[in-house]
């Protein structure tokens, strides 16, 4: 009898650690979702578009002053752009 109620209690234990485990994925992934559609819009954002420029135009005035030297500005202009 006792080990019976055990049983139950662990599996109510169980079940409920699931539903948990179940949730905070689809959490997750509406997140994921959510972050992704973000992405989308404000890659079709012109403001992001001349932030862009603006940052490219900066990277290279810093090349030019040579405070960057190539593999420098190699590397922040692939980041920038996202590469």
């Amino acid at each position: 009898m006792i080990i019976s109620v055990v049983y139950t209690i662990i599996g109510l234990i169980f079940c409920f650690v699931l539903y948990l485990a179940f949730k905070a994925i689809n959490t997750g992934m509406e997140a994921k979702k959510a972050n992704k559609n973000l992405d989308i819009t404000e890659e079709k954002n012109p403001d992001n578009q001349e932030d862009l420029i603006s940052k490219l135009n900066e990277l290279k005035e810093l090349h030019e002053k040579k405070i960057l030297n190539d593999e420098e500005f190699a590397a922040a202009k692939k980041k920038i752009l996202g590469e």
